[in-house]
């Protein structure tokens, strides 16, 4: 028991061995004297040993003045005389001949050149439904009149060419074969071509109404080939399918 004592009371003692006191006194009293002799140092250098500042006396101010007609005079008057103010001055330069603006060589090309324009069409005889001048009741027939029908379909799906087109349209057409799903109406597909001199076909636009043949008739158009045209430019037209009961159709997937 006494050695654990010990051995605990020797932990505390070097957890708990401050320095001592006095120690720290000395330490303070010879900061203490180091700093009163760097004061004295300081004061020695600049108020003992470094010189003292003199003012010096004002020299009184010397006016010149240049005679008229003297040396100096001459040599100054061309200096004296190009800068004067009134020379700069706008109240002084009324008289001066300034540069008139310079012109632009441009000319509008309208004032040399005018364009042809087209005659505008004749005017058309503007129609106006006759007025009713009786005021009496209208009759009205008590028949019924069946409402007029749609014509059916064609059998065949036609395709048709527009007149820029029609003389060149190729003799030879593969056979149509489209498919669609069931249900769905089929709006005539209007196409807009641009065939070659040679009579290839160099582009499709479809200006239809987004319908699942149109894909295959771009594909149909541009199989084709157009017989040869006269001129060497490219020609337009258009190419509309009218869809008919020859078109097979499916059930949707």
């Amino acid at each position: 028991m006494s050695l654990a004592s010990s051995e605990a009371g020797r932990r505390l003692h070097l957890l708990f061995d401050w320095a001592s006191a006095q120690d720290d006194r000395r330490r303070l009293a010879l900061w203490i004297v180091v700093a009163l002799a760097l004061h004295a140092g300081a004061y020695t250098l600049f108020r003992l040993s470094y010189p003292v500042p003199r003012a010096a006396r004002i020299s009184d101010a010397t006016l010149y003045v240049l005679l008229p007609g003297s040396r100096e005079s001459s040599l100054i008057a061309p200096y004296l005389a190009s800068a004067d103010p009134a020379l700069v001055a706008p109240e002084g330069r009324p008289n001066l001949n300034l540069p008139p603006p310079a012109i632009p060589a441009y000319k509008p090309s309208y004032e040399t050149w005018t364009p042809v324009v087209s005659p505008l069409p004749d005017a058309q005889p503007r129609v106006v439904p006759p007025l009713v001048r009786v005021y009496a009741p209208v009759e009205v027939s008590d028949s019924y009149a069946p409402p007029p029908r749609q014509a059916a379909p064609a059998s065949d799906t036609q395709l048709v060419f527009s007149p820029a087109l029609a003389s060149r349209a190729p003799r030879n057409r593969p056979q149509l074969h489209f498919t669609t799903t069931r249900g769905e109406q089929l709006a005539p597909s209007e196409f807009l071509l641009a065939i070659a001199p040679d009579g290839r076909v160099l582009h499709v636009l479809k200006n239809g109404s987004g319908q699942a043949l149109d894909d295959e008739a771009s594909i149909y158009l541009m199989s084709l080939w157009f017989q040869r045209g006269n001129g060497s430019a490219i020609a337009w037209g258009t190419a509309t399918f009218h869809w008919g009961l020859d078109i097979k159709r499916e059930k949707s997937p």
